[in-house]
């Protein structure tokens, strides 16, 4: 019987040291997928802040091509890709046409790792639709993106506006320029919602699994500011804060 009783309280340590050494596995896990979300949205951060040292503004939420509506033009990822990587893809689309276009089919079916949230455990397939896990913000609403750059609501992509860092004062540290999202759609070359997107105040809960932004890491999200800094945001800030940094004015979801 003592036999017996000793063999069960090992057996119940090894199932605890089991039980301890998962939720290891998954911390660990999840701080490796943390620092890498990171990493790639530093990279992207600083390839917008070249664009502007280079053009004298943010880029805009399109690329500009007076010949195509907005939602069908090249996406403001596209339009960093030269101070991404030094490679070919850019110099090989055709950027008078949209990012539908045939000319540009091999684009959005390369895959990106820089574009790839490896909090998200789905993986990335070469030949197919590729979308981005980081957005930009255009600030507060539905049509945030159409906002003129004088309204409060507007954010830092836009059709367009231009922001340009002076404008934004001494604010470009608390000014949401990028976020991750569990939320994916369309392909990282489309301009409008697959890469641009606005808080959207009576939608589902702003950061989280299964809300609007964050959802591929616990308790929050990696975002990037307008100064170029990335920091996480845990998922508890007040909802008006988080309104009010969507915005250039700071002032939040206001009229």
């Amino acid at each position: 019987m003592r036999k017996a009783i000793q063999v069960l309280i090992v057996i119940m340590i090894l199932l605890s040291c089991g039980g301890m050494f998962s939720i290891f596995v998954v911390q660990v896990r999840d701080a490796a997928n943390r620092a890498q979300c990171t990493n790639n949205l530093r990279q992207l951060a600083l390839s917008i802040g070249t664009y502007h040292d280079c053009s004298g503004k943010f880029p805009p939420a399109a690329e500009e091509n007076p010949d195509l509506p907005p939602e069908d033009r090249l996406s403001w990822i596209v339009g960093i890709w030269p101070f991404v990587e030094a490679g070919p893809l850019y110099s090989k689309m055709d950027h008078k046409k949209g990012w539908d276009a045939e000319e540009n089919r091999f684009v959005f079916e390369t895959v990106i790792s820089i574009l790839h949230c490896p909090g998200d455990p789905a993986p990335q397939r070469i030949g197919v639709p590729t979308p981005t896990w980081y957005v930009g913000i255009t600030g507060i609403g539905t049509k945030a993106i159409d906002l003129p750059l004088k309204d409060g609501r507007a954010g830092v992509f836009g059709y367009e506006r231009s922001v340009r860092g002076e404008e934004l004062k001494n604010r470009a540290s608390s000014v949401l320029m990028l976020a991750e999202t569990s939320q994916v759609q369309g392909v990282w070359t489309a301009a409008g919602s697959p890469t641009a997107r606005g808080l959207i105040p009576d939608g589902s809960p702003y950061l989280g699994v299964g809300g609007q932004f964050g959802g591929n890491h616990r308790r929050g999200a990696n975002v990037a500011f307008a100064d170029g800094s990335v920091r996480f945001i845990e998922q508890s800030i007040d909802p008006s804060v988080w309104e009010a940094t969507a915005t250039l004015s700071g002032k939040g979801n206001q009229e």
